[in-house]
């Protein structure tokens, strides 16, 4: 997240508090959804070892390069990845 410009640290903490708690899941500018193996839309989502899987959150939206921050996520587990542009869809 150092190296990448274009986003509010304030931000990433508020939208990491909203993936804790539940309450991304019901906001739609967030567009919270399970990141995918591959660009490809039939791809199967991005599992690890131990029963994680791979996740991606809207941090900005309509915005060129908006950012998105990636986590894994087993039960109520959860490990922060990554900020990344829009396109960045690996974990």
């Amino acid at each position: 997240m150092e190296s990448l410009d274009g986003v509010d640290r304030r931000k990433v903490v508020d939208v990491t508090v909203e993936v804790l708690t539940g309450l991304a899941k019901d906001l739609d500018g967030r567009e919270l959804h399970r990141l995918r193996a591959s660009a490809s839309g039939g791809s199967p989502p991005l599992t690890r070892e131990g029963g994680w899987t791979a996740w991606r959150v809207a941090l900005q939206r309509n915005t060129p390069s908006a950012r998105r921050m990636h986590f894994w996520r087993r039960g109520d587990e959860f490990e922060l990845a990554r900020v990344v542009l829009h396109d960045e869809v690996r974990a």
